[in-house]
């Protein structure tokens, strides 16, 4: 327990001082004890808010920390909490422009909008909880980066959806401070990131999760568990049960995909296996974020087929349109393929969104024409899969794949 005491206030300490450029003094204090971690003095909050894209912003946001907080990672905690707030008040703003709509287009966007800034709390909320330990900050580092940036993601989408000037404008102004302090909240734990692979942190028994994508057999990425690869092994055998199938001859217990997933259990722990059979499934799929570690596999990309024509000129928003669209994290699709047939004309229709954090899929096919695959800030991964059209990454820190 002492040891764990000594190596939690020795690794806060180097966290702060690794990024205010005082790593050499510190090294050699790794016997204090927590009594021994004092507050951050304010130039030492300069120093760190420095390091950031919006140091005036940083300082005004987390810098009360400094007379109150006896250890530092209060600063970081602060920073989540910045954003958090700041996204919050982004929610009770959308209610009072969305107010100036003037078309059911615009007022279906701010409610996509809120919906989007709802999402962000939560990504925020789990990055918050995961900082307020070193250990999870060690371990951890690349899923809080991927929940930070979805939160980006997320603030840009729900302005990019309101196509009326001034509202528009509104809103954009109105999640600047957000934006800011999140993406300072990213350059922290950039920092922390960093500085943990400059230290053997192996040695006492912590393991960053690093940042390659794929694991060194190269067919997988590195968050894959050993038990998803062993049901996409027996899924190839033929040898793999599913929890449901769906048929729509009435030969499984489902005739839509839509139904299948509705039956899934709230509270299914484990992979939910869903086999789709051969077929042209005309609906509109949500797996939603309550839906997680779903596994769907069909009997090949032109056999199973889920297809749509939403599109934007016929009056939906971009990311409405998609025909398949994945929320629920850890989603697994194989042999599957997902079309959206509105054609160029109709601009933004797409085929396939992914908003699943570690979501992966391996012999799909997607196709459309503009915006095909519209894939938000999460790591995701694309393997022998073909996609007609384009795709659009709503930017931020993601490890996405394509073979």
């Amino acid at each position: 327990m002492a040891k764990k005491v000594v190596f939690g206030a020795f690794a806060t300490v180097l966290l702060v001082a690794a990024v205010i450029g005082v790593i050499a003094t510190v090294v050699n204090s790794n016997h204090k004890s927590e009594e021994e971690v004092d507050t951050l003095p304010s130039t030492s909050i300069k120093s760190l808010c420095a390091q950031t894209d919006y140091s005036d912003v940083c300082i005004r946001t987390v810098g009360a920390v400094n007379s109150s907080a006896s250890d530092p990672k209060a600063f970081i905690q602060a920073a989540f909490q910045a954003a958090i707030d700041e996204v919050n008040g982004a929610v009770h703003l959308t209610n009072n422009v969305s107010a100036g709509a003037t078309d059911e287009f615009n007022k279906n966007a701010f409610a996509d909008c809120k919906s989007l800034l709802e999402y962000a709390t939560e990504e925020l909320q789990a990055a918050m909880t995961e900082s307020h330990d070193v250990d999870g900050l060690a371990r951890r580092t690349d899923d809080i980066k991927s929940w930070l940036s979805a939160v980006i993601s997320y603030q840009e989408t729900c302005i990019d959806g309101i196509t009326q000037p001034d509202l528009q404008d509104s809103m954009r102004k109105g999640l600047t401070t957000a934006q800011q302090v999140t993406s300072n909240a990213i350059a922290f734990v950039d920092a922390l990131s960093s500085l943990f692979k400059s230290f053997d942190l192996n040695s006492i028994n912590i393991t960053t999760s690093g940042r390659r994508l794929l694991s060194d057999d190269g067919k997988y990425p590195t968050w894959f568990s050993a038990h998803d690869r062993n049901l996409l092994a027996a899924q190839s055998r033929g040898q793999l049960k599913p929890n449901v199938v769906v048929a729509q001859d009435g030969s499984g217990q489902f005739k839509t995909i839509s139904a299948a997933l509705n039956a899934m259990p709230k509270r299914y722990t484990g992979r939910y296996v869903i086999y789709v059979k051969t077929g042209v499934y005309k609906e509109y799929v949500m797996v939603t974020k309550d839906m997680n570690q779903v596994f769907m596999y069909g009997d090949g990309p032109r056999k199973t087929i889920v297809t749509g024509s939403k599109n934007f000129v016929d009056g939906v928003g971009t990311m409405n349109t998609a025909t398949f669209a994945v929320v629920g994290q850890g989603f697994i699709a194989k042999s599957m393929g997902f079309s959206n047939t509105a054609g160029a004309i109709k601009h933004q229709a797409v085929a396939l969104r992914v908003q699943s954090d570690m979501a992966a899929f391996f012999n799909c096919r997607m196709d459309g024409y503009q915006d095909t695959l519209y894939v938000h800030a999460h790591r995701q991964f694309y393997r022998n899969c073909i996609i007609s059209g384009t795709i659009d990454f709503i930017f931020g820190y993601f490890t996405t794949k394509i073979h």
